[in-house]
Formats: C-alpha cells, sequence, structure tokens
C-alpha cells in the first residue's frame, strides 16, 4: 500500500481548512459595497472542488490507476482553478479594505496584466510537461509531501493560466487568444506523448496493473485529459474572440458618437 492511502490530507483538517477560506471571504465579501453573489458561489464551489480532490477517497481512487489520477487533477485544473479566478478573492479583500493598494501592489498588478498572457498559460504548461514526462509523478505516488507539492503546482498554475485568458483588457486581448490555442497545442501534444507511448510511462502502475493494463489505463488517461481540455478551452476560445469583437464594436461606438457630439457643438 502507497503513502496515498495513509497518509493523505486528515479529512478533519481538510474541512476546517475549507472552512476557514470559505469564511474570510465571506466576511470580506459582506464588507464589499456591491456584493456580488456569484462570486461568493464560485468560491465555495471551487473550495469545495479542491476538497473534494484532497478526500481521501479521491487519494485511493488515484493511487489504484492513472485514469483516476487524471480525473483528480482535472477537478482541481478545470473545476476548482477557474472557480477560484471568477470569484476575484484579491479584489475582494481590496474593496473590503484587508488589503491595502500600495504603489508597489499597483505596479505589481501591471506587471502582470502585461505578461499574464505569456507567463500563466505557460507556467501551466511548465508544470504540466515536467510533472507528466519525468519522475515525479511515479514519485509523487509514494513521497506525501511530493504530492501535496505537485497538487499545489498545478493549483496555483492553473489559477495563473486561467486568471491570464480571463483577463479583462483590450490591449492583451490578441495575447489571450493566442495563449487559448498555445494551450490547445500543448494539452493536444501531450495527450499525442501519453497515446503513443509504447510503454507504461508510470512504474508503479505497470506494477500494479501488468504491462498491457496499465498501457490501456495510460491511454484512458491520455484520452481524458485530451477530451477535457478540447471541452474547456473551445468554449474559452470563442468567448475570448467575442470578448475582443464586443470591446472593439464598443471602442467604434464609442468614436462615432464623440464624433457626431463634435460636429453638432461645432454647429
Amino acid at each position: 500500500m502507497t503513502v496515498l492511502a495513509h497518509a493523505g490530507i486528515d479529512h478533519a483538517a481538510l474541512v476546517v481548512a475549507g472552512t476557514g477560506l470559505v469564511a474570510a471571504y465571506g466576511a470580506s465579501w459582506l464588507r464589499r459595497p456591491r456584493p456580488s453573489a456569484p462570486r461568493l458561489a464560485a468560491w465555495v464551489v471551487g473550495v469545495a472542488g479542491v476538497a473534494v480532490a484532497s478526500l481521501p477517497f479521491m487519494e485511493r481512487v488515484a493511487e489504484r490507476t492513472f485514469a483516476g489520477h487524471m480525473v483528480q487533477h482535472l477537478l482541481v485544473i478545470i473545476v476548482a482553478a477557474p472557480l477560484l479566478v471568477v470569484a476575484r478573492p484579491l479584489q475582494t479583500a481590496r474593496a473590503a479594505g484587508w488589503l491595502p493598494v500600495t504603489r508597489a501592489g499597483r505596479r505589481l498588478g501591471a506587471w502582470w496584466h502585461h505578461v499574464a498572457p505569456l507567463l500563466g498559460p505557460g507556467l501551466f504548461v511548465l508544470v504540466l510537461f515536467a510533472t507528466h514526462l519525468t519522475p515525479i509523478y511515479d514519485d509523487a505516488l509514494t513521497n506525501r509531501w511530493l504530492h501535496e507539492v505537485e497538487h499545489a503546482a498545478y493549483l496555483l498554475s492553473a489559477c495563473a493560466m486561467w486568471a491570464a485568458v480571463l483577463g479583462v483588457g483590450r490591449h492583451a486581448a490578441v495575447a489571450r487568444i493566442g495563449a487559448v490555442f498555445g494551450l490547445i497545442a500543448a494539452s493536444a501534444f501531450l495527450g499525442v506523448i501519453l497515446l503513443a507511448a509504447t510503454a507504461p510511462l508510470i512504474p508503479t502502475y505497470e506494477a500494479r496493473l501488468g504491462t498491457g493494463d496499465a498501457l490501456a489505463d495510460q491511454r484512458t488517461a491520455a484520452a481524458l485529459m485530451w477530451v477535457s481540455g478540447m471541452l474547456t478551452t473551445l468554449p474559452l476560445l470563442v468567448a475570448a474572440v467575442w470578448r475582443w469583437a464586443a470591446t472593439e464594436q464598443r471602442i467604434a461606438e464609442r468614436a462615432e458618437a464623440l464624433a457626431d457630439a463634435a460636429v453638432v457643438t461645432s454647429r
């Protein structure tokens, strides 16, 4: 029996941590001038998604098969992370007066908006490839702390990726669209590597399932990643293009209105 079956996050501690995060966000949310119920719901469900992915039951599923482990990771990447980003916890804390606005903070925010379309998806792709194509994935099955670091890396890099592609602002619209294309290409490439492999890439699963079953399990995991990636990124691409077009339309309409107003005034 591996470490994952015995040394996962304690359920009671997990509940306490999740409850604390929800309570802290709720308290700051109540102090906002105009609290948004959808953002509160996104935070609660996002925290719940992280908690579910860390339950002992999910750890046992991840321990048994590559496909089960992939489901656990996808729950964090495509369910929990985007909801946590949509909840906008930093902006909520700032609006509540809990996070002071400083010159350094404004500079950091401006820097992030400038580099986010490249840095966010790039960091996520780096974590994705580093964990799947190195011994990290296999070692995490028998090392509790490495397993927790792996999950933290998935969550943080996925949040950075979602924050980048869901960001606002006209100047980065084209870059965000390019970032979504890059994510599609990278996830497809990794899926092809896993599908085309002629031998299991995770020795622990091969030892437990046998070579043939482990290879079939690996291909199932690759298919899950590929399909979920397409189902997630394609609508995101459509939304990004639509948002860009809508922004350009609003800018054009505003320019026309200002021009008409200037003509009327000159008369």
